[in-house]
Parts: structure tokens; C-alpha cells; sequence
């Protein structure tokens, strides 16, 4: 059996926060579970890898990686098994879990996948695109109908992701409130603060003492909630180029932070390291009381946004939002 691995590439490892430690396992295992609900005509969907048709309502959904789990949950729907990426690094459930999940099978990511979702039975399965390769996708499809990431962007916008479970689950309804709840609280947050229009931000990651992951791509999805928001990141830093959108910056240019609004997310310990780094003080984002550090789920709800993910981060960062619009 073929193990299959996720890429280790410096870019993807700042937006998975480490998953791609997750091992795949993965063998053509088909499952003999034919208890999809009737409803409505079969739903088409187009993907980076290809498109996807689902028959009926799904309604035994598998999820690995956080950000398709957390859109099942947003409608309301309980995965039967699933792979916490941002658990399995941090060790502990991220806040913004409901309970419900609690009764969905975590499965083991350093064994065989294919054996464990097969065992479930699926009838549909949610892989996040970092994690669904080629071969992992073909392999899954052989158990059920699988959906990987919708577009070949290390990111999508979460949006893309609500409206089209939504449609597949029948749950359109569902998906535009759940949309429209996370909108109006960005909304709230701009009205508030009308000084944002037109500061900067940067989200960074100090993953070593030697690493700092910066953002530098404002189209990846990660950025899209700072861009309703009226941010953008500074120029200085989208001219450097970088690998799917994040540069892998030495510590000792953090003076090249620029930003209104800084994300200081920092892998464990490294909190302290990240102060003492040399001009830190001095940054605009420092000076005006705009820092926000994110521990390793925090700043991976930054790099994997989600309709559960970013109401808990806007909460975190509304001090330091208020003080980067003055």
C-alpha cells in the first residue's frame, strides 16, 4: 500500500500550520454504502481537481481538514468522521468547535485514511486541497463522491466552500444565512472603525528562531477578510517574491513590517522570541498598540479562514483593529 504523503513546501507548511506531517494512507477501498437520501437533481460540481457529481442528499459526510469540517458544522451538519488539522498540531480542539463534533470519529492520521473513511461508509467526502493530491483524490473518489479544494489557490475564499456544500447538502438557505452572519459582523467592524479604510496589515507566523512566514498575497484567501475590511498589505512586501503567497523572511528584516495592523502568530514559546526580535519596538503596528499574537490555532485560523474560524478571530483582534484605525 502506497503511503501519500502532503507536500512539505514552505508555502503550504504557513498555511497548514505543520499538517502536512499528516500522513495519507490511501488504497482503492470502495464502500458499499448506498444510503444517500433522494432529493432534487444530482449537483455538479467543478474543483481543482476535475468536477464531482453527487446523486441525492448526502448523509454521511467524511471531512479531512478543518476547513471543509468547519463548513459542514456551519450548516449544521456533524461529520461522521473527520481529521482536525489545527487540533492534531495544537493538541487541543480550537474554540470555535461546537460540542456536536464530539460525537463524529476522529480519525488517526498516522494510519491508514482509505481503511478508516471506508469503514464509515460515506456517501460523501471533504478533503481540503493542500491535503488532496492527485492520487488522494483519485483514491478517495473510489470509496465516494469527493470534493477537494474548488480552486487550484493554496486558499480559497470560504464563501466558495459554504455555497457549495450548501447546494450538495440542499441546505442553499442555510449556506446564504451563514454567509450573511459572518458579513454582518465584518460590516459592524468596519462601521466602527472607519479609520481602516486604506491601512495596511501583515499576518505572520515566527516558526522558528531562524523562520518568519509572512503573507504576501492580498487575493489568497486569507487575506479576503482583511480586504472587506478596507486592508491591504504593504507594497514593500508584495513586490518580494514569494512561494503560493508567503514569504519565508529572515527575522532580522522584521523592520520591513511595515503595517498598520500586525498578526503575530508564533509557533510554541516563540511568543517572547518574537518581542526580542531586533527593531520589533520599533514597528508602526508596535507603536500604535495594533500587535495581536495568535498562538498556532489562532494564526491558523488566519491561514484557513472558515465561517467558524473568523468570527472567534475578529473578536481577538478588535483592540488592535480599533488602535491600527486611529
Amino acid at each position: 500500500m502506497k503511503s501519500v504523503r502532503a507536500s512539505r513546501g514552505l508555502g503550504r507548511a504557513a498555511v497548514a500550520v505543520l499538517a502536512g506531517a499528516l500522513a495519507f494512507g490511501i488504497a482503492g477501498c470502495g464502500s458499499s454504502s448506498d444510503e444517500s437520501g433522494a432529493g432534487g437533481e444530482p449537483v455538479t460540481v467543478a474543483h481543482a481537481r476535475g468536477e464531482t457529481t453527487v446523486e441525492g442528499t448526502p448523509k454521511k459526510v467524511v471531512t479531512l481538514g478543518n476547513q471543509w469540517m468547519d463548513t459542514a458544522l456551519a450548516l449544521g451538519v456533524t461529520p461522521v468522521g473527520h481529521i482536525d488539522n489545527v487540533a492534531a498540531v495544537s493538541k487541543t480542539s480550537p474554540p470555535w468547535e461546537p460540542d456536536s463534533l464530539k460525537s463524529s470519529k476522529a480519525l488517526n492520521t498516522t494510519g491508514n485514511i482509505a481503511e478508516q473513511v471506508a469503514a464509515l461508509e460515506p456517501d460523501l467526502i471533504l478533503v481540503d486541497g493542500f491535503l488532496a493530491d492527485q492520487k488522494t483524490y483519485d483514491d478517495l473518489s473510489k470509496i465516494a463522491p469527493t470534493l477537494p479544494g474548488l480552486s487550484k489557490e493554496a486558499v480559497g475564499p470560504w464563501q466558495n466552500l459554504v455555497t457549495t456544500l450548501g447546494k450538495v447538502l440542499r441546505k442553499q438557505d442555510e449556506a446564504s444565512k451563514v454567509i450573511a452572519d459572518v458579513d454582518k459582523k465584518v460590516e459592524t467592524i468596519t462601521q466602527a472603525n472607519p479609520g481602516l479604510k486604506g491601512k495596511t496589515f501583515v499576518s505572520t507566523w515566527l516558526a522558528s528562531p531562524a523562520q518568519l512566514m509572512v503573507l504576501t498575497d492580498p487575493n489568497d484567501g486569507s487575506s479576503k477578510i482583511f480586504t472587506q475590511l478596507g486592508l491591504g498589505i504593504p507594497k514593500n512586501l508584495t513586490d518580494l517574491p514569494a512561494n503560493q503567497g508567503r514569504l519565508a523572511l529572515s527575522p532580522e528584516r522584521v523592520d520591513e513590517l511595515t503595517a498598520d495592523l500586525l498578526l503575530a502568530g508564533y509557533s510554541p514559546g516563540m511568543d517572547e522570541k518574537y518581542r526580542q526580535l531586533p527593531g520589533y519596538i520599533e514597528l508602526p503596528a508596535v507603536k500604535k498598540g495594533a500587535v495581536t499574537f495568535l498562538t498556532v490555532e489562532e494564526i491558523s485560523a488566519v491561514n484557513q479562514p472558515t465561517a467558524l474560524s473568523i468570527p472567534y478571530l475578529l473578536n481577538k483582534l478588535q483592540p488592535a483593529i480599533a488602535n491600527a484605525a486611529k
